[in-house]
């Protein structure tokens, strides 16, 4: 059998504390070997993100939009990346979890969660060769690319349609640097939604080796309006 390559490149937007994570995850996955039989955890080879390790705080989304900065915010653009390469390879995935919020720049259904140390990625060689994993990245994306010899895998994707989840909430905060009565949304809401999909990956004799669901549930993002909270007396000059 002959050797093949595949690769993965997701389009990223990161700030520049998001890009030092970036980084730092691609080193430390890029060179991995899976022998035969293997298992890579995202999460056991880039392992706790720390400020001790250069991991800056950056921004990650919460239960309902609220977004946070935490030490390694922005690498689950790298366990998407890794995902969709893999995914697209054959090779099984033990582990996956979808982010809480819909992400438009991903395949649909097809992103990847990441939290140390419970959310991981985990998938498992199950052909009789090695394989690498090599990651690159620009100021713009992120690419993951797998060598090996090549066993013979056909992958198909069935998606099913989006359902509607739970809807969204108006969420009110007062800003006194506007005067009562100024009001405008700051951020627009959407409604949860979920998807699930269905991976089937053949051998080279046409045998149905896999087939395997994978359900994302999406929470919803709420809509924040802005109220001005300044008596008329405290405006400035």
């Amino acid at each position: 059998y002959g050797f093949f390559n595949i690769s993965r490149t997701e389009a990223i937007c990161i700030d520049p504390q998001q890009r030092i994570c970036l980084e730092l995850a691609c080193k430390a996955i890029d060179g991995t070997i899976l022998n035969p039989g293997d298992e890579f955890s995202f999460n056991k080879i880039v392992g706790e993100r720390t400020p001790e390790k250069g991991y800056q705080p950056a921004i990650v989304y919460q239960t309902g939009g609220k977004s946070e900065a935490e030490a390694g915010g922005g690498i689950c653009q790298v366990a998407t990346t890794v995902f969709n390469a893999v995914y697209e390879a054959g090779y099984p995935i033990e582990r996956r979890n979808n982010h809480s919020l819909y992400i438009a720049s991903y395949p649909e259904g097809r992103d990847a969660a990441i939290a140390y140390p419970d959310i991981d990625l985990v998938w498992r060689n199950d052909t009789e060769s090695d394989v690498l994993l090599r990651m690159s990245y620009t100021n713009s994306s992120v690419s993951a690319t797998l060598y090996g010899v090549d066993p013979g895998y056909e992958v198909t994707t069935v998606y099913g349609e989006w359902e509607e989840g739970e809807p969204y909430r108006t969420v009110v905060r007062k800003d006194p640097d506007y005067p009562i009565g100024t009001e405008f949304i700051e951020s627009s809401g959407a409604n949860g939604r979920s998807i699930t999909i269905v991976r089937t990956v053949k051998d080279r004799n046409g045998n149905i080796i896999q087939e395997k669901e994978f359900h994302s549930n999406y929470q919803p993002k709420n809509e924040v309006k802005v109220q001005g909270s300044a008596e008329p007396s405290s405006e400035r000059e």
